[in-house]
């Protein structure tokens, strides 16, 4: 506590609780006995310069702008603890801080509630998470499908992660995080496993451990943005990850999937033609699952289908081509067609690449609880609905389109990240790059 002044009789003093943030919390300090003291919070924060200390008050300034609303709260908790002080001596019940807390809880009718202010009583990491996810919650946005945001269900792993890090060490984690704790987190990461279906349980993978760094980091970040810490250290985290074999799909295996008759198989059908356009128009699954809830506008003889991308909140129209008229005219009564869930086009897509002979064998190679394993995989195994994203950006860059001209529709930001998609081998990198009118002479004329 600081500005404080000491106890008289059975007077509760108010006085301002250390913080690193510029306004103070305010607490009641109250001692009613030899070595017995009740501190509770007020709900209210003033900054020192606007605080009287001999009288426990906040200055009646223009620059306090609740500060009546803050001396009514003050006189009010002092003249019900005193009131319920007086009634417990003259009924002979014990006074304890618990029911204290209670009466005062009860008076402000905030039993369960978290009491404003009291979020500088966060002294140690987890308790700061939870309340920084809270925060997001509110300010990120909520996805059309009424699900978590993306980003808060990313925290909520690596909070899940931390506070089983806590259970296994038996530790409480601070925001003193070192290069010790690292290696600690690491090796724990690497021995936890998963129910990965019914019959198997798997270790995580590198990028999962380093999707968990990266958070701690961002929220480390958050903490020492808001004066929790002073601590460093933490910026040093590596953030290991390696290439997973995400694949594309060439056009001739594009085409096949096309070409197949489904139509004893509705399910399979529509998971075929939503992969398809998917394919076309080069939009993350999380805004093309779901067509019919885009707009379709006309621009001069093309129409285009207006999609406002969940995770960018950038607007994009995609083209409507002859392959996405084609499936809305010949099952779908010339419009888009109907949702499907992510985790259905998942699961249906593979099996419509095993009907369509996709099974090139592929040589994945990932490492598991900090070892490295090999095994060849059936391609048609390995597609999926974001394949389709993927696959537009592969095929579009082999074509010679621009690159920011595909980054423009599929909505990546910066080119690192748009690279990562491009699953094209350096050599034919190298090939396309050297194809062009520029190689084709030498700088000096023979």
């Amino acid at each position: 506590m600081i500005q404080s002044r000491r106890t008289k009789g059975a007077e509760p003093v108010f006085r301002l609780k250390a913080s690193t943030k510029p306004e103070k919390p305010i607490f009641l300090d109250y001692s009613y006995g030899r070595k017995k003291r009740f501190k509770y919070s007020i709900g209210y924060s003033v900054n020192p310069n606007y605080w009287v200390v001999d009288k426990g008050r906040v200055k009646n300034v223009r620059a306090v702008t609740n500060a009546k609303i803050i001396n009514d709260r003050i006189d009010d908790l002092t003249r019900i603890l005193k009131e319920f002080v007086e009634d417990c001596d003259s009924n002979q019940i014990p006074l304890t801080n618990p029911i204290m807390k209670a009466c005062l809880d009860d008076f402000r009718n905030e039993k369960e509630e978290v009491i404003e202010g009291d979020e500088d009583e966060i002294k140690t990491l987890i308790p700061f998470i939870e309340k920084h996810i809270k925060q997001k919650e509110k300010e990120l946005p909520k996805p059309k499908t009424g699900y978590k945001n993306a980003t808060v269900k990313s925290y909520e792993q690596t909070l899940g992660h931390l506070k089983d890090f806590e259970n296994d060490f038996e530790r409480i984690l601070d925001f003193d995080l070192d290069s010790e704790f690292y290696s600690d987190f690491i090796e724990h990461m690497n021995s936890k496993t998963y129910q990965f279906s019914k019959k198997e349980k798997r270790h995580y993978s590198l990028n999962t451990i380093g999707k968990q760094i990266k958070n701690l980091k961002v929220l480390m970040g958050a903490a020492l943005a808001d004066e929790y810490h002073a601590n460093l250290k933490y910026k040093r985290f590596k953030v290991h990850t390696e290439e997973t074999k995400a694949i594309h799909l060439e056009i001739d295996e594009l085409k096949r999937i096309y070409e197949l008759d489904l139509s004893k198989t509705p399910h399979l059908e529509l998971a075929r033609d939503v992969f398809i356009i998917g394919s076309e128009i080069g939009q993350r699954i999380s805004d093309y699952h779901n067509l019919r809830e885009h707009e379709i506008e006309i621009r001069g003889n093309e129409r285009y289908i207006k999609i406002r991308q969940e995770k960018t909140d950038k607007t994009v129209w995609c083209k409507i081509t002859p392959v996405i008229e084609a499936i809305m005219n010949q099952r779908y009564k010339g419009k888009l067609p109907p949702k499907i869930t992510e985790q259905k086009l998942n699961d249906y897509i593979k099996i419509v690449g095993k009907k369509a002979k996709i099974d090139e064998e592929i040589k994945v190679e990932i490492t598991r609880g900090g070892k490295r394993k090999k095994k060849n995989i059936i391609k048609h195994q390995l597609i999926m609905g974001h394949t389709a994203r993927r696959t537009f950006c592969t095929l579009k860059f082999k074509a010679g389109v621009p690159v920011h001209s595909i980054m423009e529709l599929s909505g990546h930001s910066t080119l690192t990240e748009f690279m990562k998609y491009i699953r094209n081998p350096k050599v034919e990198r190298a090939s396309q790059i050297t194809s062009t009118e520029a190689f084709q002479n030498s700088c000096i004329p023979v």
